[in-house]
């Protein structure tokens, strides 16, 4: 007996029991780790191909607000014509989204990703040159109808690859497409036409009498208005167009290594066989495996029209802002196209600086948290610009601004994990739809403005956006209750059924 306890004693001293320990790595150690991997690395490089990709289309976002008034003297026509831009984008916006959700879906996504952001470019490089009025109608709509299919693919092409836990990297996308959007007004404001002076022609007059020998001299001074410099917006244009041109290679880079790899567009079945074949570490590579979602038909239709809604309303507001900006202040208050400009950048640096920091914050609160900040922080802005450009006070509107900025920064990109969270799977049909409904938003919007601006005050574009922010945060409200009321319990009733089965 002595001796088996004996011979057990030595046994456990011999092979003794192992102490787990977790050590804690730094985040570089981590990021250098995965690096190893060739899989992390191409997802890794793709990834940065997307968000270069996204900056160059933010790009030529932010070229359009502050181009605006050199827009309608390449054309010759108002504020209330050429609000018609834009009306003419967001129908192209419509059509190209649901058509290019549907060839996403349809076709290799890859080729259909690089022909619809090369045509983006093209068509950018176009748009200054088109002198005729139609011409430029016409050219603002064909520039956005053939970027649907990159609008919605990008967002779904980030899920696809990073799966559930991709928060953090729909912002960083959003963020790089707001940090081009920041940096156009810079590089365009070389090549805006500047504002006409006024000259002035002295004339004088003397006549003199030889009786009195008295002399009366008459000085005039006449105001002479010089023909507006000629606009040359269209080299900011090239220059972007060139660039983003460029960038839209990454996705035929992207589909010829996938035809090598033998892989073609089937990424969801792959995953989901690698993900029962392989350990976890090689899953975290991959990914996570999307969950497909299914819901009633009454909820989903009720659901989509909720977003829609909201989608609506947000286009509106965000869409709108930029817009119409630096027409505002130099109509309202009579400042520079210059400073207009700059006070455009100003928007999209802190719209920039949102979504930066949606970065970090999205993994740290929840989506609900998150759009009652931005809704209040919106309506409290607009209320501030409103206020600001009432009475003059230059200070308060930039502040204004900065706040708008921040606050609908981070509301789309959280809104799409949202909507891959608790609603339904994001594919490219679904994108199609969502950006119908933020097209619908720009329709009617640019023509409201621009037609209350030239026939009443510039100040109508203060009163739009307050409202429509009010009715924007409204419909979050709605939005929010129907998912916490409605879509958990019908969320929780799958367990209580397989708990009842298992007893």
């Amino acid at each position: 007996m002595s001796s088996g306890g004996n011979t057990s004693g030595l046994s456990e001293k011999a092979h003794p029991v192992p102490v787990v320990t977790q050590q804690k790595t730094s985040w570089i150690k981590r990021i250098k780790l995965k690096m190893a991997s060739p899989v992390y690395r191409e997802k890794f490089y793709y990834t940065m191909g997307l968000y270069l990709s996204s900056f160059f289309s933010g790009w030529i976002v932010g070229l359009k607000g502050p181009a605006f008034l050199d827009l309608q003297q390449i054309t010759g026509v108002g504020t209330s014509q050429g609000a018609a831009f834009f009306t003419a984008a967001a129908v192209g916006g419509v059509v190209g989204s649901l058509v290019g959700g549907a060839l996403y879906d349809r076709f290799n996504r890859h080729v259909v990703l690089f022909v619809s952001s090369f045509l983006y470019a093209v068509t950018c490089a176009i748009i200054p040159w088109c002198s005729v009025y139609w011409s430029m109608v016409m050219m603002f709509l064909i520039h956005e109808l053939v970027t649907g299919a990159a609008r919605s693919g990008t967002n779904v092409e980030i899920v696809e690859e990073w799966g559930d836990e991709g928060k953090p990297f729909m912002q960083a996308l959003h963020f790089s497409f707001s940090l081009g959007a920041t940096v156009a007004p810079f590089v365009l404001e070389p090549f805006l036409s500047q504002e006409p002076e006024l000259g002035t022609t002295n004339t004088s007059f003397t006549t003199t009498s030889d009786p009195s020998f008295t002399t009366t001299a008459f000085n005039m001074t006449t105001a002479i208005s010089p023909p507006r410099p000629e606009s040359n917006i269209h080299y900011g244009f090239l220059i972007v167009a060139i660039l983003s041109g460029l960038s839209s290679f990454v996705f035929l880079i992207k589909y010829f290594h996938e035809k090598n790899k033998g892989t073609s567009n089937i990424r969801r079945k792959d995953a989901q066989k690698d993900a029962q074949r392989d350990t976890t570490d090689h899953d975290e590579e991959e990914g996570p495996v999307r969950k497909k979602r299914t819901l009633p038909r009454r909820l989903l239709i009720i659901t989509l029209a909720l977003f829609a809604l909201f989608y609506f309303f947000l286009d509106e507001v965000e869409d709108t802002s930029p817009s119409f900006l630096a027409v505002f202040v130099v109509k309202q208050m009579n400042w520079t196209k210059k400073y207009g400009g700059r006070l455009s950048s100003a928007f999209w640096a802190s719209y920039t600086a949102g979504r930066g920091v949606g970065i970090v914050l999205i993994s740290f609160v929840t989506h609900a948290q998150f759009f009652t900040i931005c809704c209040v922080v919106l309506c409290a802005s607009q209320l501030g610009l409103l206020l600001s450009a009432t009475y003059g006070f230059g200070t308060g509107i930039w502040i204004s601004i900065v706040g708008i900025g921040l606050a609908i920064s981070v509301v789309f990109p959280a809104s799409l994990t949202w909507t891959e969270k608790e609603l339904v799977q994001l594919s490219g049909k679904l994108m199609g739809v969502i950006y119908v409904a933020l097209g619908l938003g720009g329709l009617a919007n640019p023509q409201i403005i621009g037609i209350t601006m030239d026939l009443f005050s510039p100040m109508w574009y203060s009163y739009v956006l307050f409202a429509e922010s009010v009715l924007f945060s409204i419909t979050f409200l709605i939005l929010v209750m129907f998912v916490k009321k409605v879509l958990s319990k019908h969320k929780e009733e799958p367990p209580q059924v397989v708990e009842v089965v298992r007893m």
